[in-house]
């Protein structure tokens, strides 16, 4: 246990201390899209879920352990689990956000959505 907390940040200690874990993502840009790979193996797709509204995307993955009530568990490290990410993303078109879940890691592809016009002077 930590004896001496006074040093560390806020932050710090709460991660440390809390039972709440957020799962791990690269996000990257090219030149016509973001992409956003996150980590989440243990995690089916049916309980994942995924939205992006007013600039945000949010990623939440819950996670229940069907508990059999005519057992006695010995040992139980397995709960019902919920994590969720936000990000920023501008100028997305929305209508073609695509995701997919491969081997434990989600992909969500987000293009830009083009806001510039090259205007010829006559």
């Amino acid at each position: 246990m930590i004896q001496n907390t006074s040093n560390l940040p806020q932050d710090l200690l709460e991660g440390l201390l809390s039972d709440h874990h957020e799962f791990k993502v690269n996000v990257y840009q090219s030149d016509n899209q973001y992409t956003v790979e996150a980590e989440l193996p243990g995690y089916q797709k049916e309980h994942i879920s995924i939205n992006y509204e007013d600039k945000t995307l949010t990623i939440t993955a819950k996670h229940s352990d069907a508990q059999q009530d005519d057992m006695t568990y010995l040992i139980k490290e397995r709960s019902t689990d919920e994590q969720s990410r936000q990000f920023i993303f501008k100028n997305i078109d929305t209508n073609a956000i695509k995701a997919t879940m491969d081997d434990g890691i989600l992909s969500v592809i987000l293009p830009i959505k083009q806001t510039k016009t090259q205007i010829s002077i006559d």
